[in-house]
């Protein structure tokens, strides 16, 4: 069963470092923006879907990419 909301973890795509995200795995935005908690730099975040009913994923890259 997919839980309503999720965190994720992802190395930022500028920096390196790791960070984490809350994901709404049900609904709500598929594509968002935000900053890295270490370096402030933009990162791309997309929720995709698989449709059969498993988790979505989380793909992440720089912003202007």
């Amino acid at each position: 069963m997919t839980r309503p909301v999720e965190f994720v973890s992802y190395p930022c795509p500028w920096c390196g470092e790791p960070g984490e995200t809350s994901v709404d795995m049900v609904s709500g935005e598929r594509e968002w923006i935000e900053d890295c908690a270490v370096c402030c730099s933009p990162i791309v975040f997309r929720r995709i879907d698989s449709g059969s009913g498993e988790e979505p994923e989380i793909a992440v890259w720089r912003e202007g990419e």
